[in-house]
């Protein structure tokens, strides 16, 4: 990219925006494989600016992409379906040459069939395999009729096909499909095909208990991690089933640290995930405001719309003074009742101002630094305190305490434990590797000191033990 804006000038513009186009779909890829989502889109939303509407186009497919690793299928899929069809509609091969276009078509189909693997991990539901299975297919059938085929297209779709038979549990159908695919030496040289084929064997084997195979295949993969040439989702399920290998042998030390280091990725995973959807947001934003601008050129509607905004800016302005009326009402009906209480003496509007008064502004922005540090989940970390997070508030904890009573309705504990109960629930929920883990190593993840308390803090949430709560998961 450098090299490219250092000679913009001495190249024709055309051949400038193909190179560049190129270049920020690489550098997407790299930061995809990383599991670096954030940034690959931030390459793309930020390096794209000023690009022509044909490049424009073709980059539709990596925010397609994005969706999909970041698990939004279903929009992942849309956003597919209209690069297809911007492919087919294309008659004048102005995104593609004809040469290319059964290439990038099988690439689509391909795509959105690693979606709809992804989608049955998530959901266990077969149709998703069908479809997957179904577009796997189309994409073959296109490259096998296209100047384009070779020996290795037919070896990947072959290592397509034993990847299907492993999530149907077919093992020995599996297995003998990858044997077949690690004899290939063209598809072994890439560092991604090879990891499929490693990974897939060291999960067959485990899944048939034959430990020293599964370990041969997990070393070849771990010397790969420690190079930095292992991606981050493979990362993940080494970890994943190096610590129910060395938990089978009665090694539970490496397979606790093992756990540790897989309960790691996850953290990471779902921050670039956070961070991931803020940048998909501001996507779909500019994709908002082009839209938008389109449609005033045309139907110049600019008055609708300003009468639209000052609209929502007197209804939440109306909101917010209904509010604190609503609030004061209540508050001189409290004090009807309470003057009719033998016993009670009537509050005063001074002591309550000196008392408990906590200036809106005030309570506005401790608010929203608890959102933050919800946002970011601090509260996984056992420094998640009164005291620091007070200090870290610029306020006290008397009025941190009220706040949070005040407005979560439970006291500063109880909302610590809410936050993390609710917290795993999800992941144990969508994350069938974290059921896996020692109920010790869970509670540790998620900022408790004592197991006990985690155990006691679920049970409160949810009338049964985390054990209890992933055995019921595991029938589902």
């Amino acid at each position: 990219m450098n090299l490219l804006q250092k000679n913009k000038n001495k190249i024709a513009f055309s051949y400038y925006e193909a190179l560049r186009h190129i270049a920020i779909t690489r550098l997407f890829y790299i930061e995809k494989r990383k599991g670096n989502i954030a940034q690959g889109l931030k390459f793309l939303n930020n390096l794209s600016i000023g690009m022509s509407p044909v490049y424009k186009k073709k980059q539709l497919i990596f925010f397609a992409v994005a969706y999909i690793e970041l698990r939004d299928y279903k929009k992942g899929i849309d956003l597919v379906n209209i690069h297809l069809n911007n492919i087919r509609n294309d008659s004048n091969n102005v995104l593609y040459t004809k040469f290319l276009k059964a290439k990038e078509t099988a690439a689509a189909y391909n795509t959105k069939s690693d979606a709809f693997i992804n989608w049955y991990k998530d959901t266990g539901a077969i149709k998703f395999l069908d479809s997957a299975q179904k577009n796997y297919e189309k994409a073959y059938l296109l490259m096998k009729n296209s100047e384009n085929f070779s020996a290795y297209s037919q070896s990947l779709h072959k290592s397509r096909k034993a990847q299907i038979a492993l999530l149907r549990k077919e093992y020995d159908l599996s297995l003998s499909l990858f044997n077949e695919c690690e004899k290939d030496s063209v598809l072994m040289e890439k560092s991604f095909s090879r990891e499929m084929v490693w990974l897939a064997k060291a999960e067959i084997y485990t899944h048939l208990k034959k430990i020293d195979l599964a370990f041969k295949y997990l070393e070849k993969l771990t010397a790969d991690i420690q190079k930095s040439k292992c991606s981050h989702e493979n990362k993940l399920k080494v970890y994943y089933l190096l610590s129910i290998n060395y938990e089978r042998t009665g090694n539970i030390e490496k397979a606790y640290k093992y756990s540790k280091l897989s309960l790691s990725e996850i953290k990471k995973e779902n921050v670039q995930k956070n961070a991931g959807n803020f940048f998909l947001g501001v996507y779909e934003k500019e994709e908002i405001k082009n839209r938008s601008e389109e449609m005033l050129q045309k139907n110049n509607t600019n008055l609708l719309l300003l009468f639209a905004s000052l609209l929502l800016i007197f209804t939440i302005f109306y909101k917010i003074y209904y509010q604190k009326r609503k609030n004061k009402e209540e508050i001189i009906n409290i004090r009807k009742i309470e003057s009719n209480i033998p016993g009670i003496q009537p509050i005063t509007d001074q002591k309550v101002t000196i008392s408990t008064s906590i200036e809106d502004e005030t309570v506005a922005y401790i608010l929203s630094k608890l959102d933050s540090l919800e946002f970011k989940k601090r509260f996984l970390s056992n420094s998640f305190k009164l005291a620091n997070i007070a200090k870290q508030l610029n306020t006290n904890t008397t009025y941190l305490s009220q706040i949070i009573n005040q407005y979560k309705g439970v006291s500063f504990s109880e909302y610590v434990n809410t936050l993390r109960i609710n917290y795993i629930i999800t992941e144990l929920d969508k994350n069938p590797l974290i059921r896996k883990y020692n109920i010790e190593v869970i509670s540790k993840e998620i900022g408790y000191k004592s197991c006990t308390t985690f155990i006691n803090a679920f049970k409160k949430r949810t009338q049964m033990t985390p054990s209890e709560y992933i055995k019921n998961l595991e029938k589902m």
